[in-house]
């Protein structure tokens, strides 16, 4: 039942999804007492993060990174119930909307058209989305494996994240002047790494983490092999959202050696999404399927009773 619900992408599966999401994150602000800073930007947080739910599915209608199902769209959605501190932190929640726009311009190279434009868009968007996270800025890595995949015929496409990047730097130089806060870049693109890597990852390592990052790698080694064997044409994607989730996994690391921050995981809620999708789309048998998701729904709310007899 569960499987036949989402293998179809109504308006109801958009609907049930998004009141689902709403309705955990008001239980887990009346249970667990989640505070946020005002009803203004919990209202804001919630249409950013149900506009990225609804952006993940359009990118899988339109890029066609799995089968024309509402499963990535669920998928993404219980792993944003799997962290419902995601809340509390407005600045990760942008990021994550302007990474997602990102992305998919990014996605959008296969068909090699106006290549310049999206590579430029791209690198526009992680530039924004460097605002809320400094650390983000290593996602250009990302564009620069899309550039050599998509357009390494033309030299000029390796110039465009240059242009965007001192485009960008020139805008936000003339806002911060007008706006007197030129300071802003000195204060906000600052950088640290602890000399003590390792002493540090001891002492802040968590195990959830630790297993969503594990099972995750296993489902995208599984996938890419299953894809490269039959030879599906969106092989491609896989192995660019798979470095994608590589460069989140970095950016995850430094930074919860400062602060435990597990909220940045939402950078790879999206390829994670991808990579479970495509999973579920081999699995035969329809009782194994809906076993597997019932038991990825049930997570979430297996999560906020830990949390709650924690209390």
């Amino acid at each position: 039942m569960i499987s036949s619900f989402f293998s179809k992408t109504k308006p109801i599966n958009y609907l049930v999804l998004l009141i689902m999401l709403v309705l955990f994150y008001v239980a887990n602000y009346f249970i667990l007492k989640i505070n946020f800073d005002s009803v203004v930007f919990l209202l804001l947080i919630l249409i950013a993060i149900s506009l990225q739910v609804i952006g993940v599915q359009e990118t899988v209608r339109t890029r066609k990174t799995t089968n024309t199902t509402s499963f990535a769209m669920l998928f993404f959605v219980l792993l944003c119930m799997a962290v419902p501190k995601i809340l509390q932190y407005k600045e990760i929640v942008f990021c994550n909307l302007f990474l997602l726009l990102s992305l998919n311009r990014l996605l959008a190279l296969k068909n090699l058209k106006q290549v310049k434009q999206k590579i430029f868009d791209a690198t526009l968007w992680i530039c924004v989305a460097s605002v809320f996270d400094p650390w983000v800025l290593l996602f250009l890595v990302v564009v620069f494996l899309a550039v050599y995949i998509y357009g390494t015929k033309e030299f000029k496409n390796w110039l465009v994240p240059i242009i965007a990047i001192v485009f960008f730097v020139l805008l936000i130089s003339a806002f911060l002047v007008l706006t007197k806060n030129i300071n802003f870049i000195e204060n906000h693109y600052v950088i640290h790494v602890d000399t003590n890597l390792l002493e540090s990852f001891m002492a802040n390592f968590s195990i959830k983490p630790f297993l969503y990052i594990i099972v995750i790698l296993i489902v995208a080694s599984f996938v890419l092999v299953k894809q490269g064997y039959q030879g599906v044409g969106r092989i491609i994607h896989l192995r660019l959202l798979l470095v994608y989730f590589l460069v989140v996994i970095v950016v995850f690391s430094v930074q919860n050696l400062e602060n435990k921050n597990y909220t940045i995981l939402l950078y790879s809620f999206f390829p994670a999404a991808i990579f479970a999708t495509n999973f579920m789309e081999t699995f035969k048998k329809k009782r194994l399927k809906e076993a597997v998701l019932l038991v990825c729904i049930l997570i979430p709310f297996t999560l906020l009773l830990i949390d709650l007899v924690k209390k």
